[in-house]
């Protein structure tokens, strides 16, 4: 969910509430400012019945004879009379012009009529909005009163944080796209908003001193390799220069061509290394290439080691695969995948590369393996028994997959399988 609809329906959903519970409060202040206002009237009436009753002979009795539509008097005793409590009631009268009951306000009370010197219980009532309808017509006023809010709140707080989010937007789009080894600082949106402003010179001041770094990174691992390499190759051309010295005995030829080895060993790993920190900042240009095509030249340059281990390979083009990236990481990708599927293979096995849509799957023979499949793709790990291996093959291709967001997969089902996605 993006950040403007979060903020809205977080608001939308607290404005609902807030309106609903002030909505409940409003409907029963209304209903007491109303009956507070009947009380009032039936008060007043009351008053005027007692005053009556106390100046006026035969009064009383003449309402008890003709029984007025909203004023009830029944004669009590005097014990009832001062035990008498006045209250005030929402009950039901039937209304014969009406034929049916409807809710009437009621105050029932008593009092001592001065000219016949009597109790009575008096009863006056007076009709009264109904609760139902007044609950209908107040629900319907208010929903359609949160339809209206609603709607305008969710459109207008959408617009406003909508065009006070844009230079969030700009900045995070302006990361999206930022690349380090391009070396060009992203421009920022200018904004009033404090936290804004705040926000892009933290990230200004990180991407220059990340920048920096990068920079530093690459001219140390660039020097360090061309540095390494030279005394390496001189090293190399003197031993090999020694293996021709006739004078030397067998003993130390051997000793010679040992040091060759580990040399050959040591250029081979420091130009995996510099190929990994290379990989891993993008210092490479991508193009539109075929790997079903790359991975045929591969083949073909390993020809003659599957011939010499007497492997049966199969190629199977289920569907032709494009990707945008470096050529020659595509050929070191697939040089690495062939090259683990030879060299872990046993004499005489198979091995099948089967390209369907989105997937490449490289499986062949070979041992069981005795360690955990997850680290097959770690930096370092090689098979117990193959001690001339740095086990960076597999490593560099993570990171060349890590590099594209390709998939890779590995897992053991009487051949050794390992799945490429590039979708």
């Amino acid at each position: 969910m993006k950040l403007v609809n979060h903020l809205v329906l977080r608001l939308s959903t607290t404005f609902i509430v807030v309106l609903f519970v002030w909505s409940v409060a409003y409907f029963f202040l209304q209903m007491n400012e109303i009956h507070d206002g009947i009380d009032e009237g039936l008060n007043n009436l009351k008053q005027e019945f007692i005053i009556k009753a106390n100046t006026t002979e035969g009064f009383v009795a003449d309402m008890v004879k003709y029984n007025p539509l909203n004023i009830m008097v029944e004669e009590i005793s005097a014990e009832d009379a001062c035990a008498f409590q006045e209250t005030y009631s929402v009950t039901t009268v039937y209304f014969p012009s009406e034929l049916e009951k409807e809710e009437v306000r009621m105050l029932t009370t008593a009092f001592r009529c001065e000219s016949d010197k009597k109790y009575y219980r008096l009863k006056i009532f007076t009709s009264t909005v109904e609760s139902d309808d007044l609950v209908e017509n107040i629900l319907y006023t208010l929903a359609g009163l949160w339809i209206v809010l609603a709607l305008a709140l969710v459109f207008l707080a959408k617009k406003i944080i909508y065009k006070s989010s844009k230079p969030f937007r700009k900045l995070l789009a302006a990361l999206i796209d930022f690349q380090m080894d391009k070396s060009k600082m992203i421009t920022f949106e200018p904004t009033s908003i404090d936290e804004y402003r705040e926000l892009n010179k933290v990230v200004e001041k990180f991407l220059q001193e990340n920048m920096q770094a990068f920079v530093n990174q690459k001219n140390f691992i660039e020097n360090m390799s061309h540095e390494l390499q030279t005394p390496l190759a001189i090293a190399l051309n003197k031993m090999e220069l020694m293996l021709n010295d006739k004078t030397l005995n067998r003993r130390q030829l051997e000793e010679i061509n040992t040091t060759l080895q580990i040399l050959n060993r040591m250029k081979k790993l420091n130009s995996g290394l510099l190929l990994l920190a290379k990989i891993k900042n993008k210092q490479f240009e991508d193009n539109e290439l075929n790997l079903n095509t790359v991975f045929d030249e591969t083949v073909h340059n390993f020809n003659h080691l599957i011939e010499y281990r007497k492997i049966k390979l199969q190629t199977v083009n289920n569907a032709q695969i494009t990707v945008r990236m470096n050529v020659d990481l595509a050929y070191v990708m697939a040089s690495n995948l062939l090259k683990n599927a030879i060299s872990y293979n046993v004499q005489g096995g198979e091995i099948s590369i089967v390209f369907n849509p989105g997937s490449i799957t490289i499986a062949n023979d070979g041992e069981p393996p005795e360690n955990s499949n997850r680290q097959i793709f770690d930096r370092y790990f090689s098979a117990a028994d193959d001690n001339r291996s740095f086990g960076l093959g597999l490593s560099i291709v993570k990171s060349i997959a890590d590099r594209y967001r390709f998939d890779i997969s590995y897992r053991y089902e009487s051949k050794h399988i390992i799945t490429l996605r590039v979708e």
